[in-house]
């Protein structure tokens, strides 16, 4: 098992980079081996998607599921599992108490990397839907914020694509942030969440084929997972995260 503090040191090596300062990962090697040599790094993360719904649902998402078969890790999110901490981890190689984001409202406390890839007189690209981590705080401090407004993932995945065939910045990640907020409505195990995973993997799969083309070496790796809570007030049940449970916190990631 590997950390999210691996991530950013990871992004770092394949792109021939020094790792962000502060960061106390350590690269992945097999990610590494793979990528190496890569021009540009896109990490695209389906906000909630750990690996408790993984398992139950694998079969629902055969893009994702291909590229499992060929190249699969776990990850451990660091703590608290929530999103904001947890993209900030990513794109500086420590926890909450060396990047100081506890809410995306908050600076850096560290250097990330996009100033990492800045310093080498390239570009980055934060993308999300307004509101979300992807723009609040990815956007605000990566030299492109893609903001996709109030829509669907669909429309992130449309200004990823933009954004790479317009500037071809060398690093982007991306928030595919409904995600999230189906887990929440449903739960992890429910059958209603299965449409928005389909939907998912096929958005996968079009980022895929239309970024590789452009020398994007590409992560798809989630911040955290869910677990199933009980609403008594609807009599069903619904998604939470923020815990130290594997649920929570083990997160799948694979790479093309």
């Amino acid at each position: 098992m590997h950390s999210m503090v691996d991530i950013a040191p990871s992004v770092s090596a394949v792109l021939g980079l020094p790792p962000p300062a502060q960061a106390r990962g350590t690269p992945i090697l097999e990610m590494v081996a793979d990528l190496e040599g890569s021009k540009r790094v896109a990490i695209l993360v389906p906000d909630g998607l750990g690996l408790h719904a993984w398992r139950l649902w694998a079969a629902e998402m055969p893009y994702l599921g291909a590229l499992h078969q060929n190249r699969s890790i776990t990850l451990h999110s660091v703590m608290p599992s929530i999103t904001p901490v947890n993209f900030a981890t990513m794109v500086t190689g420590t926890d909450r108490a060396g990047h100081g984001i506890a809410a995306f409202s908050d600076d850096f406390a560290c250097e990330t990397l996009f100033d990492v890839v800045r310093r080498s007189d390239g570009r980055s690209a934060g993308v999300g839907l307004e509101g979300y981590t992807g723009t609040r705080l990815l956007g605000r401090v990566a030299d492109i914020c893609g903001n996709a407004g109030d829509g669907s993932d669909d429309d992130v995945a449309d200004s990823v694509i933009e954004i790479a065939e317009g500037e071809r910045p060398v690093f982007v990640i991306a928030q595919l942030g409904r995600v999230d907020d189906v887990f929440h409505r449903y739960g992890p195990s429910a059958d209603s969440v299965v449409p928005m995973l389909r939907e998912t993997d096929a958005r996968l799969r079009r980022l895929g084929g239309r970024l590789k083309p452009l020398g994007y070496a590409i992560l798809i790796l989630a911040d955290h997972g869910h677990h199933d809570v009980t609403d008594a007030s609807e009599g069903g049940l619904r998604g939470n995260h923020g815990t130290g449970s594997p649920e929570d916190c083990l997160v799948p990631c694979t790479w093309a």
